[in-house]
């Protein structure tokens, strides 16, 4: 009778240690599931902004190759400015 209480008792600690093991690993798992969910919006944003470079990349292109010398100034002066209102507004989103 004493080895089956002895049993019991060895079965009721390695029981007990597993759950403490299941309730370290969820947390673990909800700690890795908060820090991925924070990298996928990493990664949304930073697509974001490659998106607006590629944008600005184009439109300085065209301007490059469309104005002349004394048009470019006013042309950059102008893209800076729509630029910056786009920075304020990507800003305002990011709230």
């Amino acid at each position: 009778m004493e080895d089956l209480s002895v049993l019991l008792s060895g079965v009721e600690y390695k029981t007990l240690q597993m759950l403490k093991k299941i309730s370290v690993l969820e947390k673990e798992n909800g700690e890795i599931n908060a820090q991925l969910m924070e990298l996928l919006k990493k990664e949304e944003e930073n697509k974001l902004r490659i998106k607006i470079l590629e944008e600005k990349n184009t439109v300085l292109k065209i301007t490059n190759s469309i104005t002349g010398e004394e048009n470019k100034t006013k042309a950059k002066l102008r893209i800076n400015e729509l630029l910056r209102e786009v920075d304020r507004c990507l800003a305002l989103l990011n709230k």
